[in-house]
């Protein structure tokens, strides 16, 4: 029999109180829905809010990551060439990229060779 400090017993009772202040506290929350980021503040939809953020949060690091990817491709390109890119496919012809990053699904990547700037627009 476990003593009453051991990590499973605190634990069970920290979850039981957890979940009725849940059940308790969860339909009777009187605060808006945080709208912007897509929260209804409900038991009921949690699991669904949890998806939406994963998804969300997994378009954001997307886009970070494929346009570092893009930016040091043309900062490498820059240095070894002294001149600007023309466009992402000469850097791929010219092996600084194995192929172009995958932007976010329903974004394009966009490319101004006078700056070098990479941008990201919707389709």
């Amino acid at each position: 029999m476990p003593c009453l400090g051991s990590d499973g017993v605190i634990r069970r009772f920290v979850g039981l109180w957890v979940l009725l202040g849940v059940v308790a506290g969860g339909g009777c929350d009187s605060k808006p829905a945080n709208k912007a980021l897509g929260v209804t503040n409900s038991v009921i939809s949690a699991p669904l809010d949890y998806l939406a953020a994963q998804g969300r949060a997994k378009q954001h690091a997307t886009k970070v990551i494929s346009t570092a990817q893009l930016e040091s491709a043309i900062q490498q390109f820059q240095a070894m060439e002294d001149r600007l890119p023309g466009s992402f496919e000469e850097l791929v012809k010219q092996h600084y990229l194995t192929a172009l990053p995958e932007a976010p699904r329903g974004r394009r990547f966009t490319y101004s060779p006078q700056t070098g700037q990479v941008g990201l627009i919707s389709e």
